[in-house]
């Protein structure tokens, strides 16, 4: 291993803890941005009309395959 100097130690330092502490609020970020995700999805006000036209167009299409084959 290469022998560094007390300055060199120290720079590497700073440069790990700069590092770690990057990793940590890039990690608090992602989990605030996943909470904020979540929280809106559970805010949105389900359209029940909307979500059975959507179910029964896809049941429509299904059945229009069948009937091709």
């Amino acid at each position: 291993m290469k022998r560094r100097t007390a300055r060199q130690l120290v720079h590497l330092l700073s440069d790990m803890r700069h590092s770690a502490h990057c990793r940590m609020l890039r990690a608090a970020a992602a989990s605030e941005e996943l909470d904020r995700v979540l929280n809106e999805k559970e805010q949105e006000p389900v359209d029940p009309q909307e979500d059975s036209r959507s179910t029964r167009q896809d049941v429509f299409a299904g059945a229009q395959h069948e009937k091709l084959q």
